[in-house]
């Protein structure tokens, strides 16, 4: 109990951070805070507590699980024994045969085929409008962002936008700080899979993700509150022309940037974790000179500084410092590293510090997404590059916020 109630005491401090960072602290979103929040629990709840919701959620974490292993079958194909992990950790007596080139790239490119599939035939924009509409209706909140943050749950941070580009060029302010907040407070379904694949809860993948969608537009709103009159305040309709001309050229679009997603996060995960390796080698050097021996000085700065935010969100003391450490590594470089070192680290932590670590890194908040979006979403909108490069930093803040805050609410809602 007395963890639940620091996870509440969370909830109010992040949003008072939120607040705090406000551009104009006299107009709070009333509205906009509660019915966010309430849609966070009633979400929540439902997917965690209803006997409905626990069967969804076993039936897609067995579906993911499922989906895996359709991967791992084309993986197979092409690479023969060195996609069978535990081959390769018997003959080569090692402790773990999890190769990530093979296992994470394959997943990619079958779930970016998948989605791109699911998307030529209507069905994820029917699940968008549906998410969309419910925020829109009781959050207040103008139909744009509303879409784009509907969006953000399925696809990326510089996809999402997409669903609303007519609307891109006239967006208000505070709708570009809620579009932006809201590709960082969420993950693309593409990588979803990916995380699964390192022990990651399936289930709380994609609860963390719906939770995040209110939560993104609540922080945005607190920290850039609506001055202007939106054009899709009435609301907005997402007319986005399809790209492919059949389900299988949409299966082989979605297979080539699939793959290129693939390169990229290997490319991204060379140059990070050399580059982490790099810096605790210089600081391990510093350090032992003045008679101090740490080996990974990086992610103990990390835990330190982290430790308070864990703390909020009800991690036992115990595990703080660890997941604090992960926290700070997805900031710093991204939440593929936060999530590759929370695996490393599973065993030792308490199931529910897991459970909360797993929805406080479901995001894309870090310091390259800012550089990300500011290509991805300014080649759509060149006229308003300005603005995104001055609400970007902010935007990375709010994306945290929101996956701190969804954190909390698991934090109150799981035993």
């Amino acid at each position: 109990m007395l963890l639940k109630l620091t996870s509440l005491l969370g909830l109010f401090a992040f949003t008072a951070i939120a607040w705090s960072l406000s551009t104009d602290r006299k107009k709070f979103p009333w509205r906009t805070v509660i019915s966010g929040i309430l849609l966070q629990f009633v979400f929540g709840l439902l997917i965690l507590q209803t006997e409905t919701g626990q069967k969804f959620f076993k039936a897609f974490s067995d579906a993911v699980s499922a989906v895996l292993g359709y991967a791992a079958e084309g993986s197979s194909f092409v690479f023969g024994p060195l996609a069978n992990g535990a081959a390769i950790q018997k003959g080569l007596a090692v402790p773990s045969g999890f190769v990530f080139v093979i296992t994470v790239t394959g997943t990619i490119i079958f779930v970016s085929a998948l989605s791109s599939l699911l998307y030529h035939y209507g069905i994820l924009q029917l699940i968008v409008r549906g998410v969309a509409w419910v925020m829109e209706r009781l959050m207040k909140t103008s139909g744009s962002e509303s879409l784009a943050a509907a969006a953000n749950i399925f696809m990326g941070q510089t996809e999402a936008p997409l669903v609303i580009k007519p609307y891109l060029a006239r967006m208000t302010r505070s709708e570009i700080m809620a579009l932006m907040t809201g590709g960082m407070a969420t993950i693309a379904g593409g990588v979803l899979a990916a995380y699964v694949g390192f022990g990651v809860s399936a289930g709380h993948l994609l609860t963390a993700s719906v939770m995040s969608a209110p939560a993104a537009l609540l922080i945005a709103k607190i920290m850039i509150p609506e001055t202007e009159v939106s054009e899709t305040a009435a609301g907005a309709h997402a007319k986005i022309e399809r790209q492919s001309h059949n389900g299988l050229d949409a299966l082989c679009r979605g297979a080539s940037d699939g793959g290129m997603l693939s390169i990229n996060v290997m490319a991204m995960l060379i140059a990070f974790v050399a580059v982490v390796a790099l810096a605790n080698g210089l600081l391990s050097w510093m350090l032992g000179e003045v008679g101090v021996k740490n080996d990974a000085p990086l992610q103990t700065l990390f835990g330190w500084l982290n430790y308070p935010f864990a703390w909020l969100m009800g991690v036992p003391l115990k595990d703080c410092f660890a997941v604090g450490q992960v926290l700070g590594e997805r900031i710093v470089l991204n939440e593929f590293i936060g999530y590759l070192s929370l695996a490393k680290v599973k065993d030792t932590l308490d199931p529910r510090s897991l459970t909360i670590a797993t929805y406080a890194l479901c995001g894309f908040a870090n310091f390259a997404s800012i550089a990300i979006q500011i290509g991805g979403i300014g080649s759509m909108m060149p006229e308003r590059r300005e603005d995104l490069a001055k609400i970007g930093l902010r935007a990375m803040v709010g994306g945290l916020l929101a996956c701190y805050i969804t954190a909390t609410i698991a934090g109150i809602l799981i035993p």
